[in-house]
């Protein structure tokens, strides 16, 4: 983990690059770092920030210190997750099965969106703007289509399917479904019943053309832009 506060002006040529955090005040961080991630994942990018330090354990001022802007702490958690979907993929690219390969990656990325409403709601205008977190995912999306190209050459899933489709896929299964279940007594599993449905559209054998093509990276991109996804 960076001991550079996130989104720090020019904490990347300054002294903080070459001066490591004493022991108490990364302690500090990291608790109000993990305490933002489960705050934002409970109550979404609304949440207070005053709740955040509460939960973490610290006074305003300490957070402040670490993360000057809400939208630094925002940041910062966004990519926490955005490391897991990393991960997924680098666990996806090691397994055999081309098709087990997308299962897991679109599972993953299914469940971060049902059970965190913080990663949902900042995935948007604002943060998607970050020069960083457009190249990470860009970066994603490359080795996504990659994944699926492989699928696609074992003739395990369906020809037409791009990497652009996986994220409206996903919100419509984890995003909303995660959205309704927080507030129901309806299990908050019931994302993986529509994630089986999509699972099985994208198998080859049933597949009938599709009437639209998939957006580009470019469309895709302006719409992140535009609206949470």
């Amino acid at each position: 983990m960076s001991t550079v506060p996130a989104n720090r002006p020019g904490a990347e040529d300054g002294a903080d690059a070459v001066r490591p955090l004493r022991a108490d005040a990364r302690r500090n961080r990291e608790r109000v770092l993990a305490a933002a991630a489960e705050v934002f994942a409970e109550q979404g990018a609304d949440a207070s920030v005053a709740e955040i330090a509460r939960r973490a354990g610290v006074g305003a001022g300490t957070l402040f210190r670490h993360f000057p802007t809400k939208h630094d702490l925002l940041l910062a958690t966004l990519e926490l997750a955005l490391q897991s979907l990393e991960d997924a993929i680098g666990h996806a690219e090691a397994l055999e099965d081309p098709w087990e390969s997308i299962v897991h990656v679109v599972t993953a990325c299914a469940e971060i969106q049902a059970r965190d409403r913080g990663f949902l709601e900042s995935v948007g205008p604002e943060l998607f703007l970050e020069p960083r977190l457009q190249r990470s995912h860009h970066a994603k999306m490359t080795r996504l289509a990659a994944l699926i190209e492989r699928a696609q050459a074992a003739g395990r899933i369906r020809e037409d399917l791009r990497a652009e489709d996986i994220p409206f896929l996903l919100y419509a299964v984890g995003g909303v479904t995660g959205q309704c279940c927080s507030a129901t007594a309806v299990s908050p599993d019931l994302w993986r019943r529509y994630l089986g449905i999509v699972l099985d559209g994208l198998r080859p054998a049933a597949a009938s053309p599709l009437p639209v093509p998939a957006p580009t990276p470019a469309e895709l991109t302006a719409l992140k832009s535009a609206h949470p996804a």
